[in-house]
């Protein structure tokens, strides 16, 4: 009777031993592949099957069947949430389980900066977000979205105001616009309508100008100054003459000088040919460079060109000839450094 006393509470030892494992296995001993994190997006719609197939193809959890204890008894499989979740090396069964049964993913940032085109800025929102580049591309070459905001698809991006901004992955496009058209008239405050008022201009155009000042100045200080160069030549109906909008008429955003190829080119962009402002901004200006034309100085310049000793500051001048000079160096200059 001893011995069978001894077996039994053997048994009943070794069964605590391997249930305290278990359960320490399961629910207490870190479970996640990484020394610091691993980003996974689950996409709406996916179901238990597909997520634990993408943390398979990704090699986040290194038990999988503790994992899959822990998901069946919290009944994840039935509650599984889009998102875009953040999976650190000291992360047991229960904090994943949990954290992805109740959604608790971490937003991502969009950079709005350095964008051209609307084919850029749809590519930016689809590497960034759930949302398709190609669907947000055919927004924002729709006539009747673009028109449902006031704008065209000449200047829809001027909706679209630069910064960093925050956002769950799996944001709706509606989402997405909702807070766009937010930042947007937060940025437009009544005092800035009041400087674009003065300047007897919509904030199509202010943006659009401040696209055009923003590629032409190497030194942000210049901003104001080069402003008012285009100003003046708007209320002149002088053409503005500014070569970043051959570069963009012609899509050649490699070219390191313009020629005559790109002043040559049939497009409402040139204004070489044409008077005014182009149809639509060249570029997605920072805040900065649209305060930047909302406050442009009070001068009588009509002309500016680098200056030759490619310190990246500009020389300003008010008649043609002082220009001609500048320019003439300028041109030497660039021939001397072969740049063509």
């Amino acid at each position: 009777m001893k011995a069978l006393r001894n077996i039994i509470l053997l048994l009943l030892l070794v069964g605590a031993v391997a249930g305290a494992f278990v359960g320490y296995t399961a629910f207490l001993a870190p479970n996640v592949n990484a020394e610091k994190r691993i980003v996974l997006n689950i996409p709406t719609g996916s179901t238990y099957s597909d997520v634990l197939q993408l943390m398979a193809e990704k090699n986040i959890i290194k038990n999988t069947w503790s994992f899959g204890l822990v998901a069946e008894l919290k009944k994840y499989p039935a509650a599984v949430k889009s998102g875009h979740y953040v999976f650190t090396s000291r992360m047991n069964n229960r904090r994943i389980v949990n954290m992805l049964r109740a959604g608790i993913q971490e937003p991502v940032q969009l950079v709005i900066y350095n964008i051209r085109t609307k084919e850029d800025f749809a590519s930016l929102v689809g590497r960034t977000l759930e949302l398709d580049s190609a669907d947000v591309a055919e927004k924002l070459f729709s006539d009747s979205f673009t028109h449902s905001l006031g704008l065209d698809t000449n200047t829809i991006l001027t909706h679209f105001i630069t910064d960093n901004y925050e956002f769950w992955w799996n944001t709706s496009f509606d989402g997405f616009m909702k807070k766009m058209t937010k930042a947007n008239e937060k940025f437009w405050t009544p005092a800035r309508l009041a400087k674009a008022a003065a300047l007897k201009m919509s904030k199509t155009e202010v943006i659009t100008l401040a696209s055009i000042v923003e590629k032409e100045v190497m030194k942000t200080k210049e901003a104001p100054t080069v402003a008012s160069v285009y100003l003046n030549r708007l209320r002149i109906n002088m053409p503005l003459q500014a070569d970043p909008t051959l570069v963009y008429a012609t899509r050649d955003f490699d070219a390191r000088r313009v020629t005559n190829f790109h002043k040559d080119v049939e497009s409402p962009f040139n204004t070489y040919k044409n008077t005014g402002l182009p149809p639509g901004p060249i570029y997605m200006p920072k805040q900065s460079i649209i305060d930047a034309v909302l406050n442009a100085e009070s001068t009588n310049y009509l002309y500016f060109c680098a200056n030759p000793d490619m310190s990246g500051y500009s020389i300003f001048s008010s008649n043609y000839d002082d220009q001609l000079k500048v320019a003439r160096a300028y041109q030497k200059k660039l021939n001397a450094m072969n740049i063509r």
